[in-house]
């Protein structure tokens, strides 16, 4: 038998999970959360990667700013010395 396009109470065509007139409510709120969630996980999963591939310790910082003449001899081992401590 076929199908009106009326059959799914407004939800439209191919419409088999919720039926009834609040049926097309409840299918767009299904839909808008699962795109949420995914522009949530792509965010949260795309942050921890930039973060990581940047962040620097204490040490690397220090060597970076020896070799580029910042700091001179004395500073750069006292403040190693600091940073070694426990």
């Amino acid at each position: 038998m076929m199908r009106n396009w009326n059959d799914g109470w407004l939800c439209g065509p191919g419409n088999y999970f919720f039926h009834g007139p609040f049926g097309m409510l409840i299918n767009l709120a299904f839909w808008i959360g699962l795109i949420l969630l995914a522009i949530w996980a792509f965010r949260v999963f795309s942050s921890r990667d930039r973060t990581s591939a940047h962040k620097s310790t204490a040490l690397e910082i220090l060597k970076t700013r020896y070799a580029a003449g910042e700091i001179d001899d004395e500073e750069f081992e006292r403040t190693k010395r600091e940073l070694n401590k426990p």
